[in-house]
């Protein structure tokens, strides 16, 4: 089952008419009911249906698949297209609205992404609009969203990093989440963070967005943020993959070194970099490469097990009570996926990897990097 979850995802990353394409035809054509049951169940939950249907179209390979799941894919990215292309609508009136009043946003995450790196507008799932807006401007920016219909939402969880953001809605169910102050970067502003680029799918000249080095690292840094709570979700690591793809002959090891803020952020990055070289041919960023060889990589099984321990809040006290509490029939609040009877075995080898990974030298590897680029 692992291996069709293995083929689905290596036709979203692999080139039209590739041997990879070749071979992933056959192995789809002889998967099983059950195994397509589980592989897309699991799939789901790092949401990926979207990139798996068009992928899966534009290749040719829709025949490949039972239809009951062929529809449920293509329901997702039809469902996915049409809200980006509503997102879409309403940014752009954002930022006109912004460029009259002379304001300055930076876009990033989900709307860069799937108008820029992604192969079509409908295979990016994403939650709300991340802004970035200078603290000066962010009463005039208020205003604009008011007036557009958007209302301040108060957040259920007040911490430290939504103190740092407003989010707005409006009646249409379109988010922005709205940063006035980006700890990451807080000090590197000297450093021109940032890239004018032209989007591809909307009406306005250009989108300031972070330049490829901020890109990668802030990307890092949130998937490690979230990590606790979220487990390693594909369409994050996927999200890499395709910056990477369009990025990686722009990324420079020393700007990196400057921004990266700890040591973990520079093993998730290595780990992921290796997971997407050997599971999926992806040529990794050319200056970073050789200094990845030396990180234990992901693998797909762990990343998929990681995930679904995490939804659970697994290994955490609260955790085992909620699965323990399933497990007698308690009706929980949210649906959670299924844990292998294997999660809970291998959890204790994922930790002792991720401790023996960790503990390397990375800030001697950090400098290799630095030293193969002088």
């Amino acid at each position: 089952m692992i291996n069709l979850s293995h083929a689905l995802i290596g036709i979203s990353l692999a080139t039209i008419g590739s041997d990879w394409i070749i071979n992933a035809r056959e192995q789809l054509s002889s998967a099983t009911e059950l195994e397509w049951q589980h592989s897309l169940a699991t799939l789901e939950w790092h949401r990926l249906f979207p990139l798996l249907f068009y992928s899966l179209k534009v290749n040719g390979l829709t025949n490949t698949v039972p239809s009951s799941y062929l529809i449920k894919l293509q329901t997702a990215y039809k469902q996915t297209r049409q809200t980006n292309a509503d997102r879409r609508f309403m940014l752009v009136r954002i930022l006109w609205r912004m460029e009259e009043c002379n304001l300055h946003p930076i876009l990033w995450k989900g709307m860069v992404l799937a108008d820029n790196f992604y192969p079509d507008p409908g295979t990016r799932p994403m939650t709300d609009i991340d802004f970035a807006i200078a603290p000066e401007e962010k009463d005039k920016a208020r205003e604009i969203f008011e007036s557009l219909g958007f209302e301040p939402q108060i957040e259920p969880y007040v911490n430290e990093q939504t103190c740092d953001a407003t989010y707005f809605a409006n009646p249409m169910g379109v988010v922005c989440d709205v940063h006035h102050r980006v700890r990451l970067f807080e000090g590197k502003e000297s450093m021109n963070l940032t890239v004018d680029i032209k989007p591809q799918r909307m009406s306005i000249p250009s989108l300031r967005i972070l330049e490829p080095n901020a890109m990668v690292v802030h990307l890092i840094v949130h998937l490690d943020g979230h990590r606790p709570k979220t487990g390693l979700m594909l369409q994050w690591i996927l999200d890499l993959a395709f910056v990477f793809r369009k990025w990686g002959d722009l990324l420079e090891p020393e700007r990196l070194e400057k921004l990266i803020p700890a040591k973990t952020h520079w093993v998730t990055l290595f780990r992921i970099i290796r997971f997407l070289e050997q599971e999926f041919d992806q040529t990794p960023p050319a200056c970073l490469a050789q200094a990845a060889q030396n990180v234990e990589p992901f693998t797909l099984e762990e990343i998929l097990r990681q995930r679904r321990l995490a939804l659970w809040g697994l290994p955490r006290p609260r955790g085992w009570l909620r699965l323990g509490a399933s497990k007698i029939g308690v009706q929980l609040r949210h649906r959670r996926p299924t844990v292998e009877a294997s999660d809970l075995i291998l959890w204790f080898t994922d930790a002792v990897k991720n401790r023996r990974t960790h503990n390397q030298p990375i800030s001697q590897i950090v400098g290799d990097v630095a030293l193969e680029n002088k």
